[in-house]
């Protein structure tokens, strides 16, 4: 017995005994918890830039009809067109879009490329045998079903009924035989992407949301089937293709509630996960063959891990979605905004050395760029979740939402600096909820429990965990804020295939991958910043390590929020000699402060806007009672004070959110000071102090 079945064995062994819990627990749920929809939620931040970089090169010349139609179209007929039809639909819903010109073009135009049966390319002989042919049409499946979703079109919704009809539905006798030892029916197979028959699997069940059959539930079942019976390691099956058919096996358990789907849906992504996944939470092409990353795959798992987490209760899936979106699929992002192919990093190359280095992507137009627009349109979607009278929150990204409760609904605002630090804050902006409704907090496990802080009105709030959840009851009335604070580890650990290279370690903030411009500097930036297609970088950065040495603690990110010190004029009580110091001091009668009571204070230039404010306590000398300590700011000319922070870690780390109705504020100097007379004569020391901005 060849060392991959083996592993494919006990991976299937440890989903049926590990995964008995959460089948008993999801057998009692009521119902799942489903995504917002596109409409009731609007990012800003990095995914909303990336959508908008995705979206811009979604209409290049490259992507509109009088190309699209053609590319691929011989090979793969439909493929190519359905998924810009799939890529624009969505993103335009993400982003608030109205159809672009071109979709309105393509889908005006689609039924000159139909054959007289009504699908793309040849007309196939009665057993439609041909995996190129049935393969490409997942393409254009998905995206006619997602088009008719958004527009209800109706012409659209009958092309799609054509499709299902005399292609799919006929398919089934020739499914059944598929890769069999000696098969009844002669088969076109694939010459080089393997098992890409089952791409199918993907639109076939967005197909049937649209137009449910009893034929078309039998295709679908029949494939599933077939899928079963396929050794995946032994083929060197092509990851895209399998991925894409678990997350289509994982709507079918969605729909139709058969426990083995969803249990061979955990078997396939856990056999991925251990022998196809790159260092960098990317994909190896084919299992066992390590060629080249791919766009599409890191997709489809992202939207595979975060449905799988959705559908179990499991956060270790959620905790995989979190690394492959930060560190697999964002960086994958090309410099004009699509995605295509890059290293497998961890991998033995050709020169029999193990790839140590990501670089920047090279596009796939035809496949790649337009899939990872479904994936930035769910990234976007994917920040809330809601079930009944209970609202989820998986992922951390600024934006405002509006939540539909089962009695009501409200509209939140999200600020936060996640994923550089653990820091977020929620605004109700309006409600219509007469009762109390219950929050889920993600806690990821680079979360510090022990720091783990919410704050709900400014009040440090006592809450249980159902997992790697913390859970809140409010009654989310209009102004109500929720702040969750926690600190990230700093770790690194072994690489993914440690067997590849002895003595390598990827080092990790929290779920941030960091890596560094060259081996002879330890990792202190994450991937998501090197490799940004937004700003200039390098092409190529080293990922893997050969080091003893511990993780730094500190690491730099372009993509944090600045510290406004860097560019005020400070001063420090145990730094009397600063040279600032003077017109420090000359400040402190527009504060109404007292030379005396003042440990710290800043003046700029010019205002700025400032978010939060951040002191930590050295761990040795008198922490002062939170009450003895005040924040206080001036905005033209007028004196404000801060509210009582939300302190984390071992109690000497506070987190000062300036005003708790608009996230941020606008201050020309700053001052942190003792309250209570003669007080400060007790401190011996000065906190550290960050000043985050915009």
């Amino acid at each position: 017995m060849k060392v991959t079945d083996i592993v494919v064995l006990v991976i299937m062994a440890f989903v049926v005994c590990s995964d008995a819990a959460a089948q008993s627990r999801q057998s009692t749920a009521l119902d799942f918890p489903k995504p917002v929809s596109f409409q009731d939620i609007q990012l800003s931040g990095v995914l909303k830039d990336r959508a908008e970089l995705n979206n811009k090169r979604l209409l290049d010349a490259y992507f509109q009809w009088a190309n699209i139609s053609a590319v691929n179209f011989q090979p793969f007929p439909g493929d190519a067109i359905g998924r810009d039809i799939n890529g624009l639909t969505l993103l335009s819903q993400a982003l608030h879009k109205p159809i672009p010109a071109s979709l309105s073009e393509i889908m005006r135009r689609l039924p000159e490329l139909e054959n007289g049966d009504g699908y793309l390319g040849p007309k196939l002989s009665e057993s439609r045998a041909n995996e190129d042919v049935l393969a490409a049409h997942n393409g254009l499946t998905c995206g006619l079903a997602e088009y008719v979703n958004w527009t209800h079109d109706r012409t659209a919704s009958e092309t799609l009924r054509r499709v299902i009809e005399n292609l799919i539905v006929p398919s089934q006798s020739a499914i059944q035989q598929y890769r069999v030892t000696k098969p009844q029916i002669e088969w076109r197979l694939s010459g080089g992407d393997i098992g890409q028959l089952f791409l199918l699997l993907d639109g076939a069940t967005r197909a049937y949301q649209v137009h449910p059959s009893p034929q078309l539930k039998a295709t679908i079942e029949t494939m599933i089937d077939r899928y079963h019976g396929l050794d995946l390691v032994g083929i060197s099956a092509q990851t895209h293709a399998m991925l894409s058919a678990t997350n289509g096996i994982l709507r079918w358990y969605e729909l139709q509630r058969r426990p083995d789907d969803l249990l061979f849906a955990q078997m396939v992504f856990r056999m991925y996960r251990g022998l196809a996944m790159t260092d960098t939470f990317e994909n190896d092409n084919w299992i066992n063959r390590p060629t080249w990353t791919e766009g599409c795959a890191v997709v489809d798992s992202f939207l595979l891990t975060t449905n799988l987490w959705r559908l179990t209760g499991d956060s270790a899936y959620l905790a995989d979605a979190h690394r492959i979106l930060y560190n697999g699929l964002l960086p994958g992002q090309c410099t004009n905004g699509g995605f295509g192919t890059g290293p497998c990093v961890g991998a033995v190359g050709k020169a029999g050395q193990v790839i140590v280095e990501d670089s920047r992507h090279g596009e796939a137009p035809f496949c790649c760029s337009m899939r990872g627009a479904e994936g930035l349109a769910r990234a976007i979607q994917f920040n809330f979740f809601v079930r009944g009278n209970e609202c989820l929150v998986p992922f951390y990204n600024e934006g405002i939402a509006t939540i539909r409760f089962q009695e009501g609904n409200c509209i939140v605002e999200e600020k936060t600096s996640y994923p550089y630090s653990g820091l977020a804050r929620f605004v109700v902006k309006e409600s219509s909820l007469k009762h109390s409704v219950r929050l889920r907090l993600f806690i990821p496990p680079w979360a510090k429990r022990d720091t783990v802080t919410v704050l709900v009105n400014g009040v440090k709030t006592v809450f249980p965990y159902d997992g790697s959840f913390a859970v809140l009851n409010l009654r989310a009335t209009k102004g109500t804020t929720v702040d969750l604070a926690f600190q990230q580890m700093d770790e690194f650990s072994t690489a993914h295939n440690p067997n590849n290279l002895a003595g390598a370690h990827r080092y990790f903030h929290g779920a941030l991958l960091l890596g560094s411009k060259s081996p002879t500097e330890l990792p202190k930036v994450p991937l998501l910043d090197l490799l940004d297609p937004l700003k200039s970088g390098q092409d190529h950065v080293q990922v893997l390590f050969i080091t003893g040495e511990v993780a730094p603690t500190a690491y730099s990110s372009a993509g944090r929020q600045p510290n406004l010190l860097e560019s005020a004029s400070v001063y420090r009580r145990d730094a009397p000699d600063d040279p600032h110091a003077p017109q420090i001091k000359a400040q402190l009668g527009s504060l109404k402060l007292e030379e005396a009571k003042t440990l710290f204070g800043a003046i700029w230039p010019s205002p700025r806007v400032v978010k939060q404010v951040i002191l930590q306590w050295p761990k040795e000398g008198v922490l002062p009672s939170v009450d003895n300590i005040a924040i206080i700011w001036s905005d033209r000319g007028i004196v404000h004070r801060a509210s009582l922070p939300g302190i984390i870690g071992n109690g000497r780390q506070w987190i000062y959110s300036l005003d708790t109705s608009i996230g941020s504020v606008t201050a020309s100097s700053l001052a942190i000071a003792t309250v209570h007379p003669d007080s400060l004569t007790s401190l011996t020391s000065v906190p550290d102090v960050t000043v985050i901005g915009t």
